[in-house]
């Protein structure tokens, strides 16, 4: 759903209890940062643990703590203070506390980014995690590799199962991509085919 200010949210529930919004300054800063807004519910995390090879990734917390992990390291981060995570740094954040926590992550260069969270979404929005849902995501990951890779220590797991999801016919990313772009090419909607996982 896009509002008047180009703004476009994103809710994930309830495979994830989060929402996002994403901003329209990648169009403002000609894709030099992708700003994406978060609301994270009490006690819930985000994805998994990742790396971005190419972006540098500023959070910025706007209310409550946000619990970051980054490589080894465990930070809170707190309303009013921000963390860097430069290229190759393996993270992920959480909101292990009974408040709800809002912070913007900010993406630079904005790259892929945007795509790749607005396929994921449509892939997960209305359902539980699933095995075939999972499947779903590691290959669209895979056409991401500028933007979104799993940590080392997880790299050949998720070549299986993105081989696994190739032989259950799931489309990579590029595939979706190609296919939402041609949908809103056709339709004055601009959404998203429907695709059924039974999950």
């Amino acid at each position: 759903m896009t509002n008047s200010r180009g703004a476009e949210t994103l809710d994930f529930r309830p495979s994830m209890r989060q929402t996002m919004v994403i901003t329209d300054m990648s169009v403002r800063t000609d894709g030099e940062v992708s700003r994406v807004e978060i609301e994270l519910e009490p006690g819930q995390s985000g994805p998994p643990a990742h790396v971005h090879p190419q972006q540098r990734e500023i959070y910025t917390v706007e209310a409550g703590e946000l619990k970051v992990s980054l490589d080894s390291d465990r930070h809170t981060i707190r309303a009013g203070e921000s963390i860097e995570i430069t290229p190759g740094r393996v993270h992920r954040f959480a909101n292990p506390s009974s408040e709800v926590v809002r912070f913007r992550a900010d993406h630079l260069p904005a790259l892929r980014f945007e795509e790749y969270i607005r396929l994921v979404h449509d892939t997960v929005h209305g359902k539980r995690v699933t095995l075939p849902t999972v499947l779903r995501i590691v290959r669209i990951e895979s056409s991401y590799g500028d933007t979104i890779v799993p940590p080392p220590g997880r790299r050949m797991v998720s070549k299986i199962l993105s081989g696994l999801g190739k032989l259950a016919g799931y489309p990579t990313g590029s595939e979706l991509a190609g296919s939402v772009s041609q949908e809103r090419g056709h339709t004055s909607t601009g959404h998203a085919p429907q695709r059924h996982d039974g999950g």
